[in-house]
Formats: structure tokens, C-alpha cells, sequence
């Protein structure tokens, strides 16, 4: 259990390292070139560590490897990749990836 005592500098330390990790990249490259392999590894990067974060969620649960029929969240994704791909829309990925995955939820547990 956490103390109360150290939230409020958790979240402010929190806070401030988000703020750094997005201000300093920002002032220290001002006015730089960059050269055309560092700026199309700069443009993949976002897509890639978000595809990591989603690819990890969906499989691993609790340290096993989870992927089968009754896995929600692979469901979801199939459905997402395909919204994403007929719509391009994304708040239509984002919340038929959620409903799906609530409804077989609630189904499921029901």
C-alpha cells in the first residue's frame, strides 16, 4: 500500500518528467538540420512504440502469453485493423474496438 504521504510528489514528479521527455527534445533541436535518416526514424517512432504498448497489452496478461478463441482483446484487434482499414476513422476504431471488446466482456462473464 501507498502512503499518502508520497502521492502528491509522485504525481508531481510524474508530471515533470512527462514535461521534460516532450520540452527538451523540443529546445535542444531548435534550428538544427537533421539529417533525412534521422527525420524518418523521428516520423516512425510514435506509430512504433504505440504498436509495441497495443502488441504487449493484447498478448501478455499476467506474464503468459494469452491468444485464442476466448481471448476478447484479439477479437478486438481483428476488428479494429478492419475498421481502421474500411472507415479511417478514429473514433470509429476507437469505439467499436471498445464496444466489441465490453459486449464479449459482458457476455462472456454473463
Amino acid at each position: 500500500m501507498i502512503s499518502r504521504d508520497i502521492v502528491l510528489p509522485m504525481i508531481a514528479g510524474t508530471a515533470l518528467l512527462t514535461f521534460a521527455v516532450r520540452y527538451l527534445p523540443i529546445t535542444l533541436l531548435r534550428g538544427r538540420y537533421l539529417s533525412p535518416i534521422l527525420k524518418r526514424f523521428l516520423r516512425y517512432l510514435p506509430i512504433g512504440i504505440l504498436s509495441a504498448l497495443v502488441a504487449q497489452s493484447t498478448f501478455l496478461r499476467g506474464g503468459t502469453l494469452n491468444s485464442g478463441a476466448s481471448d476478447y482483446y484479439l477479437h478486438g484487434i481483428i476488428v479494429v485493423m478492419f475498421l481502421a482499414a474500411w472507415t479511417r476513422s478514429l473514433a470509429a476504431v476507437v469505439f467499436g474496438g471498445l464496444a466489441l471488446v465490453g459486449l464479449l466482456t459482458f457476455l462472456g462473464n454473463g
